[in-house]
């Protein structure tokens, strides 16, 4: 009787640690959920990445050599024709169309405002300076607005929208139940696991290793998956949309760490208790002197 007895409980502890091996895939597979929910589905992420991958920088960089080339092949100086654009106007523009990213309005921002504008600025200089503007003058500087314009619009905008909106509407549809199955899962797992354990004591060592195995997977995914995908070898063009990229890359898969700390945090709570229990037990069998 007692060896049937003994091997059933050697059952139900083998149980309880197959069960610690799932609930450390499931934790870490809603560390997963909830990655993607704040930082794919969260248009206030891409845009915090818009400012982190000095965006705006990058583009008028670009734009500024682009619109001077433009002003001296035909005559306009370098700070009348870059004095339309600014890093600031960049930055707006660009997360305005993050903006209308998550509404669902892909369509490329054809930025007529700044052909406008850059058409103004230059008939205005011409005049400023007594030149005389024909009708052949005036298409002439329609088409040097227009190409920079068009590089505006192309410098500014979110690459791939159609794509990615679609990417998005589907980690909308499907991330928020996974959060929800995931997590009763791994409720449902936890709990018969220290049930199946026998014992607090193995209990809360299985919890231990759980949340320990976990915030180590976590880690690694914060830390290592990202070089190791070779992601700063990814050649795109232009340099401010590489840089967007790849920042939001990386602090998407670092976002990770959040819930490497948190695992640690509850393992270490845990280790912290089984070492209390395990003092006092010592010192209740401990003989008086």
């Amino acid at each position: 009787m007692a060896t049937k007895n003994t091997k059933k409980r050697r059952g139900s502890v083998g149980w309880a640690l197959g069960l610690s091996w799932l609930s450390t895939l499931l934790l870490t597979a809603l560390a997963i959920f909830l990655m993607l929910l704040t930082t794919v589905c969260s248009e206030g992420f891409m845009r915090k990445q818009v400012a982190r991958s000095s965006f705006a920088d990058y583009a008028y960089s670009y734009l500024y050599d682009n619109f001077v080339s433009y002003g001296s092949s035909t005559g306009f100086e370098a700070d009348v024709i870059t004095s339309t654009i600014s890093r600031d106007q960049i930055k707006a523009d660009m997360e305005q169309a993050v903006t209308d990213l998550y509404a669902g309005n892909t369509a490329v921002n054809a930025r007529e405002n700044v052909k406008a504008e850059i058409n103004d600025v230059l008939l205005a200089d011409l005049n400023s300076r007594g030149k005389e503007v024909t009708d052949d003058v005036s298409s002439a500087v329609e088409i040097v607005a227009d190409a920079c314009r068009l590089d505006y619009a192309n410098y500014v905008a979110v690459p791939l929208a159609s794509q990615l909106y679609t990417l998005i509407a589907k980690m909308d549809r499907l991330v928020v139940p996974g959060v929800i199955v995931a997590a009763l899962l791994c409720a449902v797992a936890l709990v018969l696991m220290m049930r199946l354990a026998g014992s607090p004591r193995l209990g809360v060592r299985c919890l231990t290793f759980t949340f320990t195995a976990s915030a180590l997977l976590c880690a690694l995914g914060a830390t290592v998956l990202y070089p190791l995908l070779g992601l700063d070898n990814f050649s795109l063009n232009p340099a401010s949309i590489r840089a967007l990229v790849l920042t939001y890359l990386r602090s998407m898969l670092g976002s990770l760490g959040i819930f490497a700390a948190v695992y640690a945090l509850v393992a270490a709570v845990l280790l912290g208790l089984m070492f209390a229990a395990h003092h006092q037990t010592k010192r209740q069998y401990q003989p008086n002197n």
